[in-house]
C-alpha cells in the first residue's frame, strides 16, 4: 500500500491518502480526512482501472477520472489533493518512485 500524508494549506485541512493495487489493472483509492469535498470523491476511486485499454487515470487531466471526481466535489481549484492522489497511485504500481513534492512560498 502506498500511503501519503498531504496538508492542503490554509483551508486547513489534510488528508490521508491509501492507494492498494488490487489486481495488475486496478487500484483502490481511500481519502481520510475531515475536508468532506474531499472525502467525497471515495465512491468513485474504489476501483480505477490505472493500466490497459480503457484506463481511466493516466489521461489528460479534462479525462482522468480522479480529476473528473475532484471537479465534482471540490469547489477549490487549487486543492493538490487530486495530484497527490495520482503520485500515490504511481508509487503504488511501480511507475514511479516515492518522492515529496513541495511548494514553498519565498
Amino acid at each position: 500500500m502506498a500511503r501519503v500524508e498531504v496538508f492542503a494549506g490554509i483551508c486547513g485541512h489534510s488528508a490521508v491518502i491509501e492507494v492498494t493495487q488490487v489486481d495488475e489493472a486496478h487500484v483502490q483509492v481511500v481519502i481520510h480526512s475531515e475536508c468532506d469535498q474531499i472525502v467525497a470523491m471515495n465512491p468513485d476511486l474504489g476501483r480505477l482501472q490505472w493500466k490497459g485499454r480503457g484506463h481511466e487515470v493516466f489521461k489528460r487531466m479534462t479525462e482522468s477520472a480522479v480529476y473528473a471526481s475532484a471537479a465534482k466535489h471540490i469547489r477549490h481549484t487549487a486543492c493538490p489533493i487530486p495530484t497527490a492522489i495520482l503520485k500515490a497511485i504511481e508509487v503504488e504500481v511501480g511507475i514511479a518512485l516515492p518522492k515529496d513534492v513541495t511548494i514553498t512560498f519565498k
